[in-house]
Order: structure tokens, then C-alpha cells, then sequence
């Protein structure tokens, strides 16, 4: 055997059993380590699957739990168009929705004076019957849905009625109990004054059947600005609304400052003297409408003004000629005056 074979690392193992045996401990404890390893990973792996699948099912049950948390029970509802074959009622972030389905498209689009398929022009108005029985109208919102047959009647503007409520009938209002209230939904036509039909509700008689019976009083109003098309005044002794519908999108713009620093305003004369005061106001895009707001909390803020803790809202607003007015600090633009 040559020398170079004798310098060879296999010759020297086979000649030294001390060498031999270490290299044989050290490939038990490499293949030890590497399974140690190997197990170590895969628990890791197992807990973190583990981890993923619970954090899964926690993820599916939270966005599952508010859709049937969000149901809305309705009770004693009556059905006043034909054609209605089921209803449903759910709260929504901002308010409260109403699904009707219809049998088939026909009825559907006759119900929305629409027969024929022609253009649908009409709002949903919630009215809720409070106060004693005083009906209170809220405009909402329609849609129309992809299969055909059913639409969405949505309230998201609660804050004024609830204002008021409160107010009326120290009721607590919320868009999950808004519906254990006497209600009936209306679809009002946008160009045909007077035009309407209540379509569902709980209420014992229909908007047409209660305008009939305890018909207002139309609001006495004069020198209306060429645009304002309709004012509409709900009264109480805890508020006042005062609805002003516009003519037309140009109309509804122009006459209040493009809506920039624009202020809803109502002036009068008592006593010799001129006072003015802002209403709160809300702004309905759908219908070109303002809704003028002025409550008991602010009727007390204007006594001390005008040294009379005793005169009311319906006092103020029947018995005195009020100016109404919008403003952006600049200007004013005269609407109408009320009386």
C-alpha cells in the first residue's frame, strides 16, 4: 500500500477504532438534533394552523352575529296596496330600512305609479303618529332591487324625529325600537301635489284616511321668492318644523347661497321692537327640501331675549308675522313670510 493510501482519512479510520467511534457519535447526535428540530417545527406549524383556523371561525361569527342582531321585528302590520307577498324590517348604521316584495314586477311598479314602466317619481315618507296622535312626517330614501319584485324603503335621518319624541312624549328612540311606534309608510309623488298612497304600516288607518279626518290647516304664507314651490308647517307646543320645498335643483341652490355659510332665519315684531333668530335645518337633497327646526330648549334661549318667559311656540308662530330668510353673512334672500 502506497504512502499516499496510508495518508488517506479512510485508512486512518479503519486503523484507530477510538476515531471510528466518534464519528459514530457524532452522526447519532446530528440525526438526533435534525429530529428535535423537525418535531419542534412542526408543532410550531401545528399551533400556528391551530391559531389561523380559531381566529377563522371568531372572524366569521362576528360578521354573521350583526345581520340577525339587526332584524327588526314588526307587528300588527297592514298591507294597503295589492300585491304585497312579504315584508321585513332591519336596522341599519345610520337609521332604519323596510323591504317589501311584490308578486311580480307589475305590481310593483303599479303600486310606484309606474304602470307600464315608465318614470318613477315618487319619495317614501315614514309617518309616525305621536303627541296624542299628531302625524309626523320623515322623508326617506327608495331603491329599487336587482330582482325585480321588491324595493327598499330607508330612514336615515332619526336625529329630528327622535329630537322630538323626546320632547312629545319623553320616548327614547332608536332605530332598533322606532318600529314599536304607530307608523305607516307613504309613497308621495315628487311633481303631483297631493298624490300619494300609503303602501304598509301598523298604524289602525292610512295617511289618506287620517289627511281626511283631522285635515291642518294649510300654513298662511305670502311673498314667496320666485323657486319656493310649497311650504309645509308641523306644530306642536314643544316644536315647530317648517318645511320649505324648492322648485327646482337651480332653485334650491340659488336660493340658499350655493350652501355655503348658509343660515336658515326667521325674524318678527314685538313690542315695537325687531328680533331675529337661526332655525336648526336640515337639508333633504332627494326632494329639494329644508327642514327648519325650532324647539323648546330654543324657545327658552329666545324668552330671556325677548323678557317673556311666557309666550309659547304655537303663540309665536300663530299670532305674529315671521319674516323667513336665508343668509350666508354677506346677504340675505327672502323667501316668504309666515301669517
Amino acid at each position: 500500500m502506497s504512502d499516499v493510501n496510508k495518508k488517506s482519512f479512510s485508512y486512518k479510520v479503519q486503523k484507530n477504532p477510538f476515531l471510528l467511534g466518534l464519528i459514530l457519535i457524532m452522526v447519532i447526535v446530528i440525526v438526533a438534533v435534525t429530529f428535535i428540530l423537525s418535531s419542534a417545527i412542526q408543532e410550531k406549524a401545528d399551533e400556528i394552523k391551530s391559531t389561523t383556523e380559531a381566529s377563522t371561525q371568531e372572524v366569521e361569527t362576528t360578521d354573521s352575529a350583526p345581520a340577525e342582531d339587526n332584524i327588526i321585528e314588526l307587528e300588527k302590520i297592514k298591507k294597503h296596496v295589492s300585491g304585497i307577498k312579504e315584508y321585513s324590517a332591519e336596522a341599519t348604521d345610520d337609521g332604519v330600512k323596510i323591504t317589501v316584495t311584490f308578486d311580480d314586477e307589475e305590481t310593483l311598479l303599479d303600486a310606484h305609479f309606474a304602470g307600464g314602466g315608465s318614470f318613477v317619481d315618487v319619495v317614501p315618507v315614514f309617518y309616525f303618529y305621536v303627541n296624542n296622535g299628531s302625524q309626523i312626517g320623515c322623508p326617506g330614501e327608495l331603491k329599487f332591487l336587482s330582482d325585480g319584485v321588491s324595493v327598499e324603503y330607508t330612514l336615515s335621518k332619526l336625529d329630528d324625529f327622535a329630537n322630538v319624541v323626546a320632547l312629545t312624549d319623553q320616548f327614547t328612540v332608536t332605530n332598533k325600537n322606532i318600529f314599536s311606534l304607530d307608523f305607516n309608510v307613504y309613497l308621495q309623488h315628487k311633481t303631483n301635489d297631493g298624490v300619494g298612497r300609503t303602501v304598509i304600516g301598523n298604524y289602525s288607518i292610512t295617511c289618506e284616511e287620517y289627511n281626511k279626518n283631522y285635515a291642518k290647516t294649510p300654513a298662511d304664507v305670502s311673498e314667496l321668492a320666485e323657486g319656493v314651490k310649497a311650504v309645509d308647517v308641523t306644530k306642536a307646543d314643544e316644536f315647530i318644523w317648517v318645511d320649505i320645498y324648492f322648485a327646482d335643483e337651480d332653485a334650491y341652490k340659488a336660493l340658499n347661497n350655493n350652501f355655503e355659510n348658509n343660515f336658515l332665519c326667521f325674524g318678527f315684531e314685538k313690542g315695537g321692537k325687531k328680533f331675529d333668530w337661526k332655525f336648526m335645518a336640515t337639508e333633504y337633497d332627494n326632494i329639494k327640501m329644508i327642514r327648519c327646526k325650532f324647539d323648546s330648549y330654543s324657545m327658552a334661549e329666545l324668552q330671556k331675549e325677548l323678557d317673556d318667559k311666557d309666550i309659547t311656540i304655537p303663540e309665536l308662530f300663530e299670532e305674529y308675522e315671521i319674516n323667513i330668510w336665508t343668509s350666508n353673512y354677506d346677504k340675505e334672500q327672502p323667501l316668504f313670510t309666515l301669517n
